[in-house]
């Protein structure tokens, strides 16, 4: 695969990210990127040895989701300990 190829998915998936996250949780288009942008989801997508983007947006954002609920759980038990 091209590198072109390659970058037109991973933007595409990202851009799909971003517009799940929006719908879902009524998120700002920027705080919905900054979740994206901040998140090791996006930086396994964005490495083609993980195979990450051969997989679908909807796949990818329940990956993201589950990310997501750990780094809130995390956040939650450091605030209560």
């Amino acid at each position: 695969m091209k590198k072109k190829e390659f970058d037109y998915i991973v933007q595409f998936v990202t851009d799909s990210l971003v517009g799940f996250l929006m719908e879902d949780y009524q998120l700002s288009m920027l705080e919905a990127f900054d979740k994206v942008y901040q998140s090791e989801t996006l930086r396994k997508l964005q490495d083609k040895s993980t195979g990450l983007y051969l997989r679908s947006a909807a796949y990818v954002y329940e990956y993201l989701k589950k990310e997501l609920q750990l780094n809130d759980q995390y956040k939650d038990n450091r605030v209560l300990n």
